[in-house]
């Protein structure tokens, strides 16, 4: 038994093999995620090595150069490039393609800890980063408020963070500032110089007293009890009590005696500033898999919530919102392919002046798409920019089958057979045929499944959308379209609208200029196969002349500029030169926001 003919004779089964489809796509599509791009894994590992107060060619000579040649040894290393600058040394490795990062970054930590003894002592230790496109912040504020950047930064890190963080979806909730406290014991020399002290001396007090020691446990009776030592400072007269040292006489130097102890900023070299004012970022990053769009949007209905509560009238500008951008790029896409949809059903009804096979063609766009979800939810897929516009693409495609389908039924429905043996018959017939059809276009996008590369990671999802949709069609149309044409066709005026001789149709003027045309063209043969070929060699002439790139330009409502001063220069020159950038910009009204790095 045919499929067609199981799907006529066993309508309640076939119905219910229908809505297990459906039911099973409904639950497949809640449980996609939303992205913009399919989750990229970059074959990129970086090492980044700190070593303060060091200066570029001392971080080339002790950090870069050793630590290249270490890695160089680690399997399939491609290509090895490095930074290094004032303080800090960074190398970033690049493996072949289809390498295991989490084995590459483990091999490239075990390498670099056979010779981290061989660093120097005041460097810290080098820290190995994956880079994958699902790294990318939610939400990225740049803060500001009535208060210094150091009280807004810990209002922030103790009430607003750990809010967000609660929210489901959200990973880590990250602050930072350019404005760090310090406290700067800050040592007269001639004062340590007459009491016979050393700095190293000064230091080692302030370390060997700084601490919080276990002390064991102790037994009362029936109570056990952890007793631990509090030694830690909690004011600066506990740094300026310190005892240093002592005198010839036996009386003890403090710390107050040789040094005077300020609650001080520390000195950085790096200045950073949003609206030309000193704030605090806040970097709200999602976990792996979760939906941005509805992270992001959690995240802002939380702010509005907990915003007239902060003390300072915090100002949260965004400085990026990836959930806005999904949303953006999604909805346009959707957007399209309903319209898709709407202007083939619209078409259909046009050509075929009946309600009932637009209703039925009009309900095979749904099902098959609905089926797809199916294959991307299994494969571990994302709803982003690729599937959605494979599934744009599949879309034109999706009504081909059914619509061959319909017309076969219909000549028999005109031949005098019943809607059953109609709908049998007819799909039976052209079964082979719109098999053959489908199985020719998903030749051209199965292979792109099996591509590999940063190509390959970009097209598969494409690749398995089209093919997978493009098989649900196919299913659809062997199945559900003689199922309900049986169902919808049974009336002896069900198919009156349709007009039964082709020249009496409507488009039949349509019909005669394109039989003109084709009698035109048969006649001159050679003359339109010669044109064809001198068209054919055109094009290819023409494509050394097309531009390459790996992505479409975008046009983006964001400016970066760059602004890069003569090797030397301080960074107070810099950070001049910037502002007067700034207040450039702030000039414009279209400008909503200035964020700049120095």
């Amino acid at each position: 038994m045919k499929l067609p003919e199981f799907s006529v004779k066993r309508k309640v089964t076939a119905s219910m093999l229908a809505m297990i489809l459906v039911v099973l796509g409904l639950i497949a599509f809640s449980r996609l995620g939303l992205d913009f791009f399919p989750d990229l894994e970059f074959p990129t590992v970086s090492v980044i090595t700190t070593y303060p107060g060091a200066s570029s060619e001392d971080i080339e000579n002790v950090l870069t150069r050793p630590l290249e040649q270490i890695i160089g040894s680690v399997n399939r290393v491609k290509k090895v490039t490095s930074q290094s600058s004032e303080g800090v040394s960074a190398i970033a490795i690049e493996f072949e393609w289809g390498t295991s990062l989490d084995f590459a970054a483990q091999d490239v930590r075990d390498r670099i800890g056979l010779y981290e003894q061989f660093l120097p002592a005041e460097a810290n230790k080098p820290l190995v980063l994956k880079f994958s496109l699902s790294q990318f912040p939610v939400i990225f504020y740049g803060i500001t408020a009535d208060i210094p950047a150091l009280d807004l930064k810990r209002i922030i890190e103790e009430d607003v963070a750990p809010r967000l963080e609660r929210i489901d979806g959200v990973a880590s909730a990250q602050v930072f500032a350019m404005d760090e406290r310090e406290i700067l014991v800050d040592v007269d020399r001639a004062a340590l110089e007459s009491r016979g002290l050393t700095l190293d001396q000064v230091y080692m007090a302030l370390r060997m007293e700084n601490l919080n020691l276990p002390a064991g446990s102790l037994v009362v009776r029936h109570s056990d009890f952890l007793v631990r030592t509090l030694g830690e400072f909690t004011s600066l007269d506990d740094i300026r009590r310190t005892v240093v040292g002592a005198t010839t006489r036996g009386e003890p130097i403090y710390v107050g005696d040789i040094a005077e102890v300020k609650d001080t900023l520390r000195d950085t070299r790096y200045v950073a500033r949003i609206q030309r004012e000193n704030g605090v970022y806040l970097i709200v990053n999602k976990r792996s898999g979760a939906n941005p769009q509805i992270t992001g949007s959690a995240v802002k209905k939380e702010l509005a919530a907990i915003h007239g509560a902060l003390p300072g009238n915090p100002v949260f500008h965004v400085a990026m919102d990836m959930s806005e951008m999904v949303e953006m790029v999604t909805s346009n896409t959707v957007r399209n392919a309903l319209v898709g949809g709407l202007m083939a059903i619209t078409l259909i009804f046009l050509f075929l002046r009946n309600w009932r096979p637009t209703l039925i063609i009009g309900l095979a766009i749904p099902l098959s798409i609905i089926t797809t979800f199916i294959a991307l939810y299994a494969a571990g897929y994302t709803l982003n920019l690729l599937t959605l516009g494979g599934l744009a693409l599949g879309v034109g495609m999706l009504v081909d089958n059914a619509i061959v389908v319909i017309e076969n039924i219909y000549r028999h429905i005109e031949d005098g057979k019943g809607a059953d043996e109609a709908s049998a018959a007819g799909a039976g017939e052209v079964g082979m045929a719109i098999t053959a059809s489908t199985a020719t276009t998903i030749a051209v996008f199965l292979p792109m499944i099996f591509a590999t590369g940063i190509t390959g990671k970009l097209t598969q999802a494409l690749g398995l959308s089209v093919t997978m949709s493009l098989i649900s069609s196919l299913f659809v149309a062997l199945t559900i379209v003689p199922l309900f044409s049986s169902l919808l066709f049974r009336s002896p005026g069900s198919v009156a609208g349709i007009v039964r001789v082709p020249e009496q149709r409507q488009f039949a003027g349509v019909r005669a200029v394109y039989r003109r045309w084709l009698e035109a063209v048969l006649k001159r043969r050679g003359r339109v196969l010669g044109a064809v070929v001198l068209l054919l060699f055109v094009s290819f002439g023409i494509i050394p002349f097309l531009g390459t790139e790996f992505m479409p330009a975008q046009d983006q409502d964001m400016i970066l500029f760059k602004v890069k001063m003569p090797i030397g220069t301080a960074i107070q020159e810099t950070d001049r030169v910037v502002a007067m950038v700034e207040n450039i910009m702030a000039q414009q009204p279209e400008i909503t926001m200035i964020s700049a790095q120095v």
